[in-house]
């Protein structure tokens, strides 16, 4: 069961919603600060004079080369230059990059690049490494000898079968002793598939998604700024276009001097300092901490009254203020609990909103409307009601975790296929909320703490290889919600601060702000995550000697000449006019992402003939994968069940 690199693809009759393709190796991390001699997570045994790595505990690991590979910056390593003896053999096995199992089912091939240095057949087995009691059967390969990259494609069904979930892939020496010669191989990019080619890791390098037309055409930057009212200056502000404020269940009970509420006074004097106001809505996260806290709270019927009664107060407040643009961050830390699920940090992450369910009787009589009661139900009232009472324009957005999915080794330091796993897995996430829940951005955070204020044994300086991997995951979340990114609380630290202000992150930004928009950032709002770090308006900030500290002095000499955001490859010239009001059809490598009607609906993709080469049944603001064979000029129809009926040309990528 066995096919080449070179078979052809064939279409299915219809383009069902694809599973993303999820890694299972594609780099260890080789870089001119380290040399990584195995894959930290994994397992080795056999001979004493077969190659494996050291672990720190005094067991072997599969060992990696740093020298040749396919792609990325190594490749794992098979080798004995013996044949086997009586009673001999070896067993490598290739961990999920997250330390977790994953559940196998729907996917249909394991895909493997090997490279045999030997001119001799290379002989050994595959299989999976079963999170259950089942053991999975091994299949026997053979890899013909010659030295060359060679991409193998095994089906899931019957040759490497998993009924259900697995730890990893193991490898292991065959099962006839006569097939025990020397081995050498090399191997990388081994990844599984559901088999229809659609949801590939081919991230692009570059990601750029449009942003709402009261973004502007810069790259947006604001700061934290949480001095007393009447104590903060224009000169604080650093000619950026926002400050914010955290927004929590005491917020309501702040001092006002107006007697109009807090917020009002914040907001008033944001105007008078010529800034915009963002509010953090921290409430689920502060509450209590984990799944089962949050989980608890949002069933609460008393608890979410109250809050959505503090929510509408808090819009009133900026209604009242008289504002326009506001920026409103959502619960940060709440989706780092909630996907984290019942099991924790290792358990199996929460990636389908509907599974949490959430008394929404309040906001459904405050709304007159019904929401669904779940977190998607949720989603959707918080972005409608700021919008419905935000009438001179509102940027809103969800603040998922990069811990939520978790990285081992930390964002920007563990294995690559790690951040694959968690990006996909919190961008699935987001993205079931649909557009009507998704908001205007994503906000994402660096860290909760300046980095020198971390522990000392996690490493928060970055270099360009771990902003890279950081990049890679921000990408995958523009990827799956086809919305920009907006940095939160990013450190306001420089290196030459105490040891316990430094950061990188501002500099990096300040010498390579084309990293951050290829991430798919088209804004930062600037903070310190903890009470501890350096933040100017608690005057911490004072290096070098500059009045009002160095981030200020470094923000308003940058914005004398902000950056431009660039023009999205998705609007132009991918992006048609609709044929019929309402239909929303964003083109992208990979797909389309299609809304505006109600429900599910059918989708035809044909020529510009007439001739339907594809047809299925999607849901609103669901993403249709289609294979890049399908590019080109293209009808789209959609027919809902509603009435609602839409034809759009679009041009594939």
């Amino acid at each position: 069961m066995l096919r080449s690199r070179l078979s052809l693809f064939l279409l299915a009759p219809t383009l069902a919603l694809a599973i993303d393709d999820l890694p299972v190796y594609l780099d260890a991390g080789c870089d001119s600060a380290k040399t990584t001699g195995g894959l930290n997570n994994g397992y080795a045994q056999g001979p004493a004079d077969m190659v494996t790595a050291p672990k720190s505990n005094g067991t072997k690991t599969v060992p990696v080369t740093c020298t040749d590979k396919l792609n990325g910056t190594d490749a794992v390593v098979v080798k004995l230059a013996r044949t086997l003896g009586n009673g001999e053999y070896w067993d490598f096995e290739l961990k999920f990059a997250d330390d977790r199992a994953h559940n196998l089912k729907g996917f249909k091939e394991l895909h493997v690049w090997v490279k045999n240095n030997l001119s001799t057949a290379a002989k050994f087995r595959l299989g999976w490494e079963s999170a259950a009691s089942s053991t999975p059967p091994m299949k026997n390969v053979s890899i013909p000898g010659g030295g060359t990259w060679t991409e193998y494609v095994y089906s899931m069904t019957a040759d490497v079968p998993c009924v259900d979930s697995s730890y990893g892939l193991k490898l292991s020496q065959p099962t006839n002793a006569s097939d025990y010669g020397p081995i050498d191989i090399l191997i990388d990019s081994v990844y599984v598939t559901d088999g229809t080619g659609k949801g590939s890791l081919s991230v692009p390098a570059v990601m750029t998604n449009p942003v709402p037309a009261n973004w502007g055409t810069k790259f947006l930057l604001g700061s934290f700024d949480n001095r007393a009212l009447g104590s903060s200056k224009k000169s604080f502000q650093a000619g950026m276009a926002y400050r914010y404020q955290y927004v929590m269940p005491e917020t309501r009970n702040y001092y006002s001097r107006s007697g109009k509420g807090y917020l009002y006074d914040y907001a008033m004097e944001s105007d008078s300092l010529g800034v915009k106001t963002a509010m953090v809505w921290y409430n689920l996260g502060k509450m209590g901490e984990g799944y089962t806290a949050v989980t608890a709270n949002l069933l609460n019927a008393t608890t979410m009254s109250d809050y959505f009664d503090r929510y509408d107060w808090a819009l009133n407040q900026l209604v009242l203020a008289g504002q326009s643009d506001y920026i409103i961050v959502l619960e940060p830390d709440m989706y780092g609990f909630l996907m984290r699920g019942p099991g924790g940090a290792t358990g199996t992450p929460v990636t389908d909103p509907t599974s949490i369910k959430v008394d929404m009787t309040k906001a459904n009589s405050l709304s007159g409307k019904t929401y669904e009661p779940n977190m998607v139900g949720w989603a959707k009232y918080m972005v409608a009601r700021a919008r419905q009472k935000l009438t001179k324009g509102v940027i809103i957005g969800h603040m998922p975790n990069h811990w939520g999915v978790s990285i081992p080794g930390q964002v920007g330091q563990g294995r690559k296929e790690s951040h694959y796993i968690s990006g996909l897995a919190i961008g699935t996430f987001l993205a079931g909320f649909g557009p009507d829940g998704l908001g205007d951005a994503v906000f994402v955070e660096k860290s909760d703490h300046d980095a020198g204020h971390k522990p000392s044994n996690e490493n928060w300086f970055w270099d360009s290889t771990s902003y890279s991997k950081y990049f890679l995951w921000t990408r995958l979340l523009a990827w799956k919600t086809g919305l920009p990114i907006c940095g939160w609380q990013v450190s306001e630290g420089n290196m030459a601060n105490p040891q316990t202000w430094k950061d990188d992150a501002v500099q990096t930004f300040l010498s390579h702000p084309q990293w951050w928009m290829d991430g798919g950032f088209a804004g930062i709002l600037f903070g310190a995550g903890n009470q501890d770090c350096v933040n100017f308006g608690a005057e911490q900030d004072t290096t070098a000697g500059f009045k009002e500290g160095w981030f200020v002095h470094q923000m308003t000499a940058y914005m004398a000449n902000q950056v431009s955001l660039p023009i999205p490859s998705s609007v132009a010239p991918h992006v048609a006019k609709p044929a019929v009001a309402g239909l929303r059809c964003v083109a992208r490598p990979g797909g389309l992402l299609l809304s505006g009607w109600k429900g599910e609906a059918e989708v035809t993709l044909a020529d510009l003939s007439g001739r339907v080469v594809a047809h299925t049944r999607i849901h609103d603001g669901q993403f249709l994968s289609i294979p890049g064979s399908l590019s080109g000029m293209r009808l789209v129809h959609v027919k809902a069940a509603d009435g609602f009926q839409g034809t759009r040309v679009v041009a594939l990528p």
